[in-house]
């Protein structure tokens, strides 16, 4: 299942990417173990920047996975990063959109929600989880967390010091790489480790117009 998501999900009829959602919801609701890489991959399909209607897809019905089995997700600390990364990211790309209002609110529903209860998970991700906080600062649901990072860290974790602690832990790799979707990543690491500088130039300018604009 996974090499199909990693290799093959963009070629794939709507169809066969409903029945693949559906497959992993009921993987999930019935533990198959490894499952959560599975979910993993899910997300990393997700693109930033895209409000399309086939990438919305992707992403309400992933959340509605990680919420419906939300206690299968707080058995896997790495996932609870990985869905707060991954949906705190998203929820700027859906911000001011009156369609996309429900969805947006449930995503920032699922991601305090995970940030209050479990935030030593969440700190894994690191300094650019302030990134990303400061993103969504504005958000009422946010904003009172942020005066808890700043003045009370306390009543987030016990292990919680503050700012600074969150500050100075750094921001693994494989945060940063999974808000590449697996098509970008493969490009990306074709370029940089296969083809000249002069190459290297043309190919980026048609990668960025490819998947960043």
């Amino acid at each position: 299942m996974n090499q199909i998501l990693m290799e093959k999900y963009l070629k794939l009829q709507d169809a066969c990417r409903t029945q693949l959602v559906w497959l992993l919801r009921e993987m999930v609701r019935n533990g198959v173990i490894g499952i959560d890489g599975n979910c993993m991959t899910f997300m990393k399909q997700i693109a930033g920047g895209d409000v399309t209607s086939k990438n919305i897809w992707l992403a309400e019905n992933i959340l509605d996975i990680l919420t419906e089995q939300r206690e299968w997700v707080l058995k896997n600390a790495l996932l609870i990063a990985m869905s707060v990364y991954t949906y705190l990211r998203l929820i700027v790309d859906h911000h001011g959109s009156p369609s996309l209002q429900a969805l947006r609110q449930k995503e920032v529903d699922f991601c305090v929600s995970l940030l209050r209860d479990r935030f030593m998970d969440c700190f894994m991700v690191g300094r650019d989880l302030v990134r990303l906080l400061q993103s969504v600062a504005r958000i009422p649901e946010f904003e009172q967390l942020w005066k808890d990072i700043i003045h009370n860290p306390q009543a987030l974790s016990p292990q919680f010091t503050g700012m600074l602690q969150l500050l100075q832990s750094r921001t693994s790799r494989k945060f940063l790489a999974c808000r590449l979707t697996p098509d970008m990543e493969t490009k990306l690491l074709f370029m940089t480790s296969r083809v000249s500088c002069l190459v290297f130039i043309f190919i980026f300018f048609w990668v960025y117009l490819q998947g960043f604009t």
